[in-house]
């Protein structure tokens, strides 16, 4: 299950499950070797939590909330985990190629200096982790903007607890998924009448203006500008076939600065006039 290449984020290849210690089951040991580097939120309950890896175990204390990283060494990893009361925990793993990708890019210390960060709080990192937890991450490509967005707050949080800087997103070279696309083009549609700026429709998704346009670009084939005016053109003209609507109506309704504006780029765009492009789609009426 990898779609990394849809996303900027590499959490589709993520693998994520939920950790539960019931009472009277109140000791539990994981072993496995060749792991991957692992997140580990406290969600209910306390526990004590070793981690061992090459000989050395380390031992935390966690409840509610708590935020552990418990990094891999490519060797053999042991997890206990000792509650009285009962535990229950969110579990994320990241492969250990994608963590290290992030690192070399981004000038983190290498993966082999990485060391087991206690238990802290963050409350970003904790809603974001929840929110992978509940969200559809776990499909092939996200239906919701959201995962994506949870996806990057996790990359970046994990970055600065590592000791690096954020990842450098000018570098992403990926596509919006194309339910994230409907959920663009559903903006445009609906904000055709108003000049919205690039920078508005870049935060309601959560991305900087810069990084919305490229990643626009890489998607739609054309600047963001293009597209808008394309829809509007595209809207024009249906209202010039469905009515006798007066061009400085549908100038005003669509968001165009004049009737001039409106005429000029319907024209350099269909070839044609608005007032030519009516009047044709008339006589083919007749």
């Amino acid at each position: 299950m990898d779609a990394s290449h849809c996303s900027p984020y590499p959490h589709y290849s993520w693998f994520a499950h939920w950790l539960t210690i019931r009472p009277p089951q109140v000791f539990q040991v994981y072993e496995c070797r060749h792991v991957t580097h692992r997140l580990l939120l406290t969600t209910h309950g306390d526990a004590d939590v070793s981690w061992a890896t090459q000989g050395t175990a380390t031992a935390f204390h966690t409840a509610a909330g708590g935020i552990g990283f418990f990094p891999c060494d490519r060797d053999t990893h042991a997890m206990s985990i000792t509650t009285a009361g009962g535990y229950k925990a969110y579990s994320l793993c990241i492969p250990d190629d994608q963590l290290r990708r992030i690192c070399t890019s981004e000038g983190v210390p290498p993966v082999d200096d990485f060391h087991a960060i206690p238990f802290f709080r963050d409350s970003l990192l904790e809603a974001s982790l929840l929110r992978l937890s509940t969200g559809t991450a776990g499909r092939q490509v996200s239906e919701d903007i959201g995962d994506e967005i949870a996806a990057r707050q996790v990359v970046l949080r994990l970055c600065a607890a590592v000791g690096g800087r954020p990842p450098d997103w000018q570098r992403d070279s990926s596509v919006f998924t194309p339910c994230i696309m409907r959920q663009i083009v559903e903006h445009v549609d609906a904000t055709l009448g108003y000049q919205v700026s690039l920078e508005e429709i870049a935060r309601k998704f959560d991305l900087s203006p810069g990084h919305f346009a490229r990643k626009f670009q890489q998607s739609a084939g054309l600047s963001l500008d293009r597209f808008v005016n394309k829809r509007r053109i595209g809207r024009a003209c249906s209202m010039l076939r469905e009515g006798s609507c007066p061009l400085s109506r549908i100038a005003l309704d669509l968001g165009f600065s004049s009737q001039s504006h409106f005429t000029r780029l319907f024209s350099r765009l269909t070839g044609m006039t608005p007032q030519r492009f009516r009047r044709l789609h008339l006589q083919m009426d007749e």
